[in-house]
């Protein structure tokens, strides 16, 4: 694949990236360990605007309340989905 902001050939996602984010509800923010990122010999490690987007949706839809400041991306991945609606 070639890199999203320098047109550079070949890179590939082959590194991890520790990264910080802010919670959706802006309360609290985290540090995200080992987010999978991609390696451009011109611009550096990045993580991907589609790896991106899934992280911000993860984040909104898994229930981190008892996580702490600092977890793995396969932690979040992981982690139970919020019950929004008490189904009987």
């Amino acid at each position: 694949m070639d890199c999203l902001w320098c047109n550079a050939p070949n890179v590939e996602e082959s590194e991890k990236k520790d990264c910080f984010w802010i919670m959706p509800d802006g309360k609290r923010s985290i540090k995200l360990l080992q987010v999978p990122a991609i390696n451009c010999p011109e611009c550096g490690i990045y993580v991907s605007d589609h790896r991106n987007q899934k992280v911000d949706e993860a984040l909104s839809i898994h229930d981190l309340s008892q996580y702490p400041d600092e977890f793995a991306y396969d932690q979040l991945l992981a982690a139970p989905v919020k019950q929004l609606f008490n189904w009987k």
